[in-house]
């Protein structure tokens, strides 16, 4: 392979990738602060076969290696293989148990468990229904839109690397902060995982509960819908145009990037892009314990009505989940 730059094909990429010696090249220079000569590169992999390692790192060259004349390094395309291995996506299984935390449901105020599965942070109320009697997490199925543990209430994505060395609370946390910084990106139409453009379609359950949009008696019984299962009628799903990426949530998944939105929070001192111990609760409040208004469905018009310290903001969308008017009162 020559130290041209080209593109590979999946089946190339993953055949050039199925070699321990190379992996254990690319992670080699992954943690060198400066190119390594061939030399030294064959010590911190341990082959003593120079000819052997010269046709296992030629292999890597153009790609995924750049040869430099002060020595080989990475390419972006081996950093990411690096970045990869080292987050736990492609290696690492890491389990965490459901756990209590102190930390309150945006609903009821009790107190939420949390585990991990799959590169997920699953939370759930330990008293209320939550947002959600259906999941498809692989934890509790196989086949999406089973029935969720009670009181559901969602899930951040975190990667294994994200787990060690925290208790489940900082797990939490850390999810919450990793899960809202991919969310922004979705919101914007950004794939977080390929960048390229995402597809949204907004949904809603025509038969929704009218208990479920009523704020008395969703404190009571938590106002699940028996026809969808969700506790806010209108639902949004994202899905990448190039890679599997797909979201599904509320409508504040679409709404994430609304500058009103951000503005309002900002302006109490919340901040999605950095929460903290102090304002993650009061973050998780307003984000998910939000009023829902549906006004037409031909064409569509929807309020969302959301609150901090006793100040609202209400947003009116359309048929795309753009906002069209913002009302603070």
């Amino acid at each position: 392979m020559s130290d041209d730059s080209r593109t590979l094909s999946p089946d190339e990429a993953f055949e050039v990738l199925g070699n321990e010696t190379r992996v254990a090249i690319l992670s080699a220079l992954g943690g060198a602060d400066e190119p390594v000569s061939f030399s030294a590169l064959r010590d911190r992999v341990g082959m003593a076969d120079s000819g052997r390692f010269n046709y296992h790192l030629d292999r890597l060259t153009g790609h995924f290696v750049r040869n430099r004349e002060a020595g080989y390094e990475l390419r972006r395309a081996g950093e990411r293989v690096v970045e990869a291995v080292l987050s736990g996506a492609v290696t690492a299984a890491p389990v965490l148990e459901r756990t209590e935390i102190d930390h309150p449901c945006h609903f009821c105020g009790a107190p939420v468990a949390v585990r991990f599965r799959e590169e997920r942070v699953e939370v759930f109320c330990t008293e209320c229904p939550g947002t959600y009697s259906r999941t498809s997490s692989p934890d509790d199925s196989a086949d999406a839109g089973k029935a969720a543990a009670d009181g559901y209430l969602g899930y951040h994505p975190l990667p294994p690397a994200g787990v060690a060395g925290r208790d489940p609370a900082a797990v939490f946390r850390a999810a919450w902060t990793w899960g809202h910084l991919e969310l922004f990106a979705a919101a914007a139409g950004v794939c977080p995982r390929c960048s390229a453009a995402l597809d949204r379609r907004r949904r809603v359950c025509e038969s929704h509960d009218a208990d479920a949009r009523d704020a008395d008696a969703r404190d009571a019984d938590g106002g699940l819908c028996d026809a969808c299962g969700r506790r806010y009628a209108v639902a949004v799903d994202l899905d990448c145009s190039n890679c599997i990426y797909e979201e599904s949530g509320a409508a504040v998944v679409g709404l994430a990037d609304s500058p009103a939105l951000l503005a309002f929070l900002l302006d109490h001192g919340l901040n999605p892009l950095a929460p903290t111990d102090e304002t993650l609760p009061a973050l998780s409040a307003a984000y998910n314990d939000f009023e829902e208004s549906v006004r037409s469905t031909d064409p569509f018009e929807a309020r969302f009505t959301f609150a901090v310290d006793g100040d609202e903001l209400a947003l009116t969308v359309d048929d795309d989940l753009r906002v069209v008017d913002a009302e603070r009162r």
